[in-house]
């Protein structure tokens, strides 16, 4: 597995599977029980925390498994991803698994 860098992931654009763009790398933080967490700059100047266990891909930019809005169900049954086969939601553009692109 590839590892990177805070200066290999900060300044890149954050893009959720739901092919929503979250905002850009600021920061990576980390806390002593070990848990890693990138910090984005939003396009309206706020930070959010996104945990590194939601990263599923980092290359010109870093996507990250979209948080389920309340009330949504899981994935039907049957409905993958057209590459690793993982179970994805039909209104996914990116896969949570694999991070590849549905279109």
């Amino acid at each position: 597995m590839k590892s990177f860098k805070k200066e290999d992931i900060v300044g890149k654009p954050v893009i959720e599977t739901s092919g929503t763009a979250k905002g850009k790398v600021k920061d990576v933080s980390f806390d002593l029980s070990g848990t890693i967490t990138l910090i984005v700059e939003e396009e309206d100047g706020k930070e959010s925390q996104v945990p590194i266990v939601r990263v599923t891909g980092i290359s010109d930019d870093v996507v990250v498994r979209s948080e389920p809005a309340p009330g949504l169900s899981m994935p039907a049954p049957g409905d993958s991803c057209k590459f690793c086969g993982k179970p994805i939601a039909p209104s996914q553009i990116w896969c949570p698994s694999c991070g590849r692109s549905q279109t």
